[in-house]
């Protein structure tokens, strides 16, 4: 709670979803392009708990993220 919980988190995740429903991905799928979509480089740990788990994270890799769109879910637009 004391590193995450805050209003522009909260703010963050409902962009994520707003976009995931405009583009029919997953919140999650957004979340994970955003990480693999920064300018430096990155890898993302996911921690699957089930199959279906790992299938889901694979959409993430056919997400292309604009610039605006990064710009928007970091809260600056």
């Amino acid at each position: 709670m004391r590193s995450w919980y805050s209003d522009d988190n909260f703010l963050r995740r409902a962009r994520a979803g707003e976009l995931a429903q405009k583009m029919g991905v997953l919140p999650i799928s957004i979340a994970l392009a955003y990480v693999l979509s920064q300018p430096f480089p990155t890898f993302a740990l996911v921690g699957p708990r089930v199959l279906s788990e790992t299938r889901t994270s694979l959409e993430a890799l056919e997400v292309a993220l604009t610039a605006k769109q990064m710009r928007w879910l970091n809260l600056e637009e």
